[in-house]
C-alpha cells in the first residue's frame, strides 16, 4: 500500500517590538516579540525515521501476508470444487448439479464480501498508523520550533528529478518549493529529537551527519 507524504506549515509569526521607555511613550504593538524566523523539513524522511514506524508498518505487512494465504487458500477450495462439478457426470438442470452449483455460487459470494471487509480493515489500520506517526512528528516539530522562535515550517520533498523519466519531472515542478537555503533544513535535527525525547540512541546516519543548519 503506497502511501502519500503530506506537506504541514506550522504557523506562529514574529516582529520586533521596541518597549516603552518612558510613560508617555506608545505601547508596544501586541505582536512585538514574536519568532521570523523559517524552516523547511522533508516529512518523507521523518516518516521513513520515525522510531515507531518501521515496526509497525512490519507488523501489518504481517497481517497481510497472513491474510493473502488465507484467502488464497480458501480462493483455491472454490476453484477446485468448480473443476470437480465439471468434471462430474452431472447434467445441469439435475438437482444435485444445482446443489452443488449454489454451494460454489455461496462460496462466492462470501469470498468477495470477506475479502472486501478485511482489506478494509487493513487500509484503516494503515490510515490510522499513518495518522498517529504525522501527528507525532508533528509534535516534534513544533516542540523543535517553540524553543528556537522558529515561526514556519514548510515540508519539501528531497529527491533529483530525472528529466529522462516525466513522472519525476512533474513531481518536482509541483512541489510549492521553489529554492531554500540548505541552513533552513531542520530534518536531521528534527530526527535527532524524535529519539533522544524518547530516550533512545540517534541513528548512527542522523548523528554523524554534518549539521548545516544554523539552529542547534
Amino acid at each position: 500500500m503506497k502511501q502519500s507524504i503530506i506537506s504541514f506549515v506550522l504557523v506562529f509569526g514574529f516582529a520586533a517590538g521596541a518597549y516603552a521607555q518612558q510613560a508617555a511613550a506608545p505601547a508596544a504593538p501586541a505582536d512585538a516579540g514574536l519568532p521570523t524566523m523559517v524552516a523547511v523539513v522533508d516529512v518523507a524522511q521523518l516518516i521513513k525515521a520515525h522510531p515507531d514506524f518501521k515496526a509497525k508498518q512490519e507488523a501489518l505487512q504481517a497481517k497481510i501476508k497472513q491474510a493473502d494465504g488465507i484467502f488464497q487458500e480458501r480462493q483455491k477450495k472454490i476453484q477446485d470444487k468448480q473443476k470437480a462439478l465439471e468434471a462430474s457426470q452431472l447434467k445441469p438442470g439435475t438437482p444435485e448439479h444445482q446443489r452443488q452449483l449454489d454451494e460454489i455460487t455461496n462460496d462466492l459470494a462470501d469470498f468477495e464480501k470477506d475479502a472486501k471487509q478485511q482489506q478494509r480493515k487493513l487500509a484503516l489500520e494503515n490510515s490510522r498508523i499513518m495518522y498517529e506517526t504525522y501527528q507525532d512528528i508533528k509534535q516534534v516539530v513544533k516542540a523543535f520550533c517553540m524553543k528556537r522562535r522558529i515561526a514556519q515550517v514548510t515540508d519539501y520533498r528531497s529527491f533529483e528529478p530525472n528529466p529522462a523519466e516525466p513522472q519525476s519531472v512533474a513531481e518536482d515542478m509541483d512541489q510549492k518549493l521553489v529554492w531554500f537555503d540548505d541552513r533552513l533544513d531542520i530534518t536531521r535535527l528534527v530526527i535527532r529529537d524524535m529519539y533522544t525525547s524518547r530516550g533512545l540512541t540517534v541513528p548512527s546516519q542522523t548523528a554523524a551527519a554534518p549539521a548545516a543548519q544554523p539552529v542547534r
